[in-house]
């Protein structure tokens, strides 16, 4: 077909597609998402939803592909095997990308059958790599893939305290275009004006262009021109990271793992989207860099240094404060001064809110006096000075800090310990720009490798999802051929096997063949018309239930649970579950209407019947059985299996050649369980041997309930005879 638009895809009006549009970027961007079957990235657009999304990536799916999703699944209950044997497959996946994709797989009819070979080709080799893996390589795969989610978008937003400036109109045009205003205050500077005068009241500020030394800032970055946005705001660059850190990391992880197994060519394929390297540059890069964005610790010692002191200001003026008056009381009130030690307090707790002259106050006090405050406010200024980490060359920010004219409780100025915080602001803005302008720069050039790596990481949960199932469930690849029916020897219904995983009952695996498709039993001549009797739990919706998810397997493209399986693949599936009881007149009416429409297609196709006969009174059901049989048998490419204890009146009914399998109970075990061959004997008519399941009901009841069992069992092995 010709290039897919978005308001080609059933679902999709002028309202989606517009958000669509405006959440991907593009048409083209949103319509390649949707054929990749990024379901859950679409449903991230506004308004969309993750139901909204399943059912437009669907609809373009089977646009593109001309095969409706239920095209071969024909009834509610073959429709209900085919979506448990999903929700068993995505338990495997660790993201919700993979889970969403494999209801993507369908299966495909007849006509396509090149599209799942295509599938089958993938998918046995995931077996097959998972097979040769360690348990330690595979859990370090799933680890990595559990902390896999799609990239969150970085919307923009102000950083604070800073401002870009220049002198240059083409320069400030530029920035103006590059939206570096959305995330900064960016002025032009008029001819006469001074940088220092845009500079004031911000952490750092970044000029463009050539600043000159007469307007020199301790907070200003100079940018020449042939910036990149990264280089004046590196947020921009910086928070996608931080915001996906996880995310990142986790596929740098997978990288290095996937590469430590062996080749394979699809998995090849997958690994040639992780640029090695680039990964673990980047990892290396995002170690720079916290969760929150900020320069993570140990990579610039001063930055630290400017970021401890700033985070110990407000204390270390608390506590130096609170040493230099208790120092200061201690050592006057043992002076031995002229005044006594008390007076001098007195005196200068009584000046703190006296008005003097400058140094009025210090011609009252001995010398001794002064000297015991000046050299205690000197020790504070150290300790304050070890306790922020202030190196020598920047005391001059602390000199001052205290008054000049002695009072008691003595006090940092206000104004000194703003102007201090300032300037340990700048200091910090400062460095941590020029480290996170390097490493933005980097990892800017990395985002594509990174991009396509989260691509490649969420196939690479689908492939793994797959191949481990396969691995736990014992799927082997089909053969696929140009026929109609199934085989399979030592076959597994899946859903048993999930008990047995979850330390259940093991399950016997059996063998079967419907149909025609090049392999012969002992017993089965490639009969496609077959009634199945036998036990009462015998294993019989067991075996029409395995051979539904061995045809709904290998027509996804998906290895199938038996050890070896030929399926010549069929256009329509049909499944039909036990009724619950005799149905209304309308059910069976509709019913009817549904066997007569099964009948009249000659599509390849196989129906699978559990238990007929309960949906009208015994003789009816089996003449109607019997009909739908014969008109079944003259369809050349219609397989049938019909689960009936009506088998003796079906066959006696039917005019067409029926073959007659049957699942036999031989007797009771020690347990009082059923003792059953589950492979059935082709050509055999097996009892349904009710009277073994009362010989067990008898043996495992006491009293009254004993003596009602005995008396239906003794009836019935006279009727028997």
């Amino acid at each position: 077909m010709e290039k897919l638009r978005l308001s080609d895809i059933e679902g999709v009006g002028e309202k989606i597609r517009s958000r669509l549009i405006e959440f991907f970027g593009s048409e083209e961007e949103a319509v390649r998402a949707i054929l990749e079957g990024r379901v859950s990235e679409v449903a991230s657009a506004p308004g969309v939803g993750l139901g909204k999304a399943y059912s437009i990536v669907r609809s373009a799916w089977e646009l593109v592909e001309g095969v409706k999703w239920d095209s071969v699944l024909k009834t509610e209950g073959v429709k209900r095997i085919y979506e448990d044997l999903l929700k068993l497959i995505q338990e495997y996946a660790q993201t919700e990308y993979a889970k969403n994709k494999l209801r993507l797989f369908w299966p495909y009819p007849a006509s396509k059958i090149e599209k799942v070979m295509g599938r089958l080709e993938i998918f046995s080799e995931a077996k097959r790599v998972v097979e040769a893996a360690s348990v330690e390589t595979l859990e370090r795969i799933r680890g990595a893939l559990r902390r896999l989610k799609n990239f969150e978008k970085v919307t923009a937003r102000k950083v604070k305290g800073r401002v870009i400036i220049t002198r240059s109109e083409v320069e400030y045009a530029k920035l103006r275009e590059a939206g570096v205003d959305k995330y900064c205050s960016v002025f032009l500077i008029g001819e006469g004006e001074k940088v220092k005068d845009y500079v004031e009241g911000y952490d750092l500020a970044v000029f463009v262009g050539d600043v000159g030394d007469e307007d020199y800032t301790d907070n200003l970055i100079t940018v020449a021109g042939g910036w990149k946005i990264e280089d004046l705001v590196p947020e921009t660059v910086i928070l996608f990271y931080a915001e996906n850190y996880r995310t990142v990391e986790a596929i740098c992880d997978l990288a290095d793992v996937v590469f430590t197994l062996p080749g394979a060519k699809h998995l090849d394929v997958l690994r040639g989207e992780l640029n090695r390297e680039a990964l673990r540059r980047v990892r290396e890069l995002i170690g720079k860099i916290t969760v929150e964005g900020e320069v993570a610790r140990g990579v610039d010692p001063e930055l630290d240094r400017y970021r401890d002191a700033l985070q110990k200001l407000n204390e270390a003026v608390a506590e130096v404060e609170a040493w230099v008056n208790e120092t200061i009381r201690s050592r006057l009130a043992e002076s031995e001064a002229k005044l006594r030690g008390e007076q001098i307090i007195r005196i200068l707790e009584e000046a703190r809110g006296a008005t003097l002259e400058a140094g009025k106050l210090r011609s009252y006090l001995p010398p001794e006096v002064d000297e015991v405050i000046t050299r205690t406010i000197t020790e504070g200024e150290k300790r304050f000075c070890e306790a922020l980490g202030v190196n020598e060359k920047e005391l001059l920010w602390l000199e001052g800090v205290f008054p000049e004219e002695p009072a008691l409780p003595v006090s940092m100025i206000p104004r000194k310990v703003s102007a201090l915080e300032s300037w340990l602001n700048r200091q910090r803005s400062v460095k941590k720009h020029k480290v996170l302008r390097e490493v933005a720069r980097e990892l800017s050039g990395y985002m594509d490798a990174v991009r396509r790596g989260l691509r490649a990481s969420l196939e690479l949960d689908l492939y793994f999802a797959i191949g481990l199932f396969a691995r736990d469930y014992c799927l082997n690849p089909p053969k696929m051929v140009d026929g109609v029916g199934v085989f399979f020897s030592d076959g597994v219904n899946v859903f048993l096997k999930k008990r047995e995983l979850e330390g259940g009952e093991r399950v016997v695996p059996v063998s079967y063949v419907v149909g025609d498709v090049g392999v012969r039993i002992d017993g089965a001549g490639g009969e496609r018309i077959i009634v199945l009797s036998g036990a009462n739990s015998g294993g019989k919706t067991t075996l029409i239930q395995l051979i539904a998810q061995v045809c709904i397997l290998a027509q996804m493209g998906f290895p199938v649970p038996a050890a070896e399986a030929v399926v010549g693949p069929f256009e329509e599936i049909y499944f039909f579950e036990k009724s619950q009881g005799m149905v209304s007149a309308g059910a069976l009416e509709t019913t009817l209407k549904r066997f007569a429409a099964i009948a009249s297609t000659g599509k390849p196709k196989i129906a699978l019947f559990d238990e007929l006969e309960a949906m009208t009174e015994t003789g009816a059901a089996a003449v109607i059985i019997a009909s739908l049989l014969d008109l079944l048998g003259t369809q050349e490419r219609t397989c049938v299996v019909v689960v009936s204890h009506l088998a003796k009146e079906i066959i006696s009914m039917a005019k067409s050649r029926i073959r007659v399998d049957g699942i036999e109970a031989s007797g009771l075990d020690e347990k009082y369980d059923l003792i059953v061959n589950r492979s059935p004997r082709f050509n055999y008519l097996a009892r349904s041997t009710p009277e073994l399941i009362l010989k067990r009901l008898y043996a495992l009841s006491e009293g009254e309930e004993k003596k009602v069992f005995g008396e239906m069992l003794e009836r019935l092995e006279a009727l028997r005879g």
